[in-house]
């Protein structure tokens, strides 16, 4: 129950310091004309976007993990980060009004083609999927890298600085495209919750009816669809996907039912508090170097704890 209760109040405390901290000070008991203004114009998407930033990603890795079997693996192992970087650099190439959806086209479409590389004679095991991903994201990275030297200089460093990963772009428009499909496909997936535990025994699922290369498939998919709802509007935010899901597996077990609402509530807080840490630093850097300071030291822990397989 004391566990329940910190995982509920954690993210209600994040949220809070996101909307009220930041270069600006605000008092929540006495705000201006120009601190509601701040709040409601800059500080409140934000959070909102960090909401839907920790929601997906998280949910996204944990997902992968379980159909896997695997702590190591998440979504941008399959591809999505390179996708949607050539699909960012392709559209500030040739159309920027479309950015966005070239991104999430190509994030998707990344996905895809390391999923059907993986898929040998009806399956997917781990290492093919992980081979896959290398491919897909050998290709795009390449492309990527042929696209930047065609780019003008200032095309390109707006570029660089997106893709490093940032909420201080987010705005209640980019939150009206990504958190209520977040929102759809986190519920979506907690009515899926026996299925998934179900997968996370491995082929031994069949034998309770369930087809594995079917559902393989679908949650590949939605795992894939979360996580490019918000690197098309952020940016690449990294080692969320690999952090989250699974502190909250060794906090609550992995049965799916206290698994979601646990990655939910520990994605949330992870974003929210980073991107109120970089409001506090000079120049506002990128969230995605944040958590990629705390993801790489997390993951070699991890490595050496689990030896790459599931614990």
């Amino acid at each position: 129950m004391k566990r329940q209760l910190t995982l509920a109040i954690l993210p209600a405390v994040a949220m809070f310091l996101g909307v009220f901290v930041g270069s600006y000070p605000t008092n929540p008991f006495h705000l201006d004309s120009l601190a509601r203004k701040i709040i409601w114009d800059i500080r409140l998407p934000r959070t909102l976007m960090g909401i839907s930033a920790g929601i997906a990603l998280g949910l996204s890795g944990m997902t992968l993990q379980a159909v896997f079997r695997n702590p190591l693996v998440d979504t941008y192992i399959l591809g999505v980060a390179s996708g949607v970087a050539f699909g960012a650099a392709l559209a500030v190439a040739f159309f920027p009004p479309a950015f966005t959806i070239t991104a999430l086209i190509l994030g998707l479409l990344a996905v895809f083609l390391a999923y059907s590389l993986a898929r040998v004679n009806g399956r997917v095991s781990t290492v093919s999927l992980i081979l896959g991903g290398i491919i897909v994201t050998a290709l795009f990275s390449a492309l990527l890298s042929l696209l930047e030297l065609l780019l003008p200089s200032e095309s390109l460093s707006g570029l660089v600085v997106w893709l490093m990963g940032s909420l201080a772009n987010s705005t209640w428009k980019t939150v009206g495209y990504s958190l209520p499909g977040v929102i759809v496909i986190a519920v979506l997936l907690y009515l899926l919750r026996w299925n998934l535990n179900a997968m996370s025994l491995g082929d031994e699922a069949e034998i309770l009816g369930l087809n594995v290369s079917l559902w393989r498939g679908i949650f590949v998919f939605l795992s894939a669809l979360l996580a490019t709802l918000v690197v098309s509007f952020t940016g690449i935010i990294g080692w969320v996907g690999l952090i989250v899901p699974h502190t909250a597996r060794m906090l609550t077990g992995p049965e799916h039912s206290k698994l979601i609402p646990a990655t939910i509530s520990i994605g949330v807080t992870v974003m929210v508090l980073a991107d109120v840490i970089v409001r506090l630093l000079p120049g506002d850097i990128p969230v995605g170097i944040i958590t990629t300071l705390v993801g790489v030291p997390f993951f070699a822990y991890l490595l050496r704890k689990t030896g790459g397989g599931w614990s």
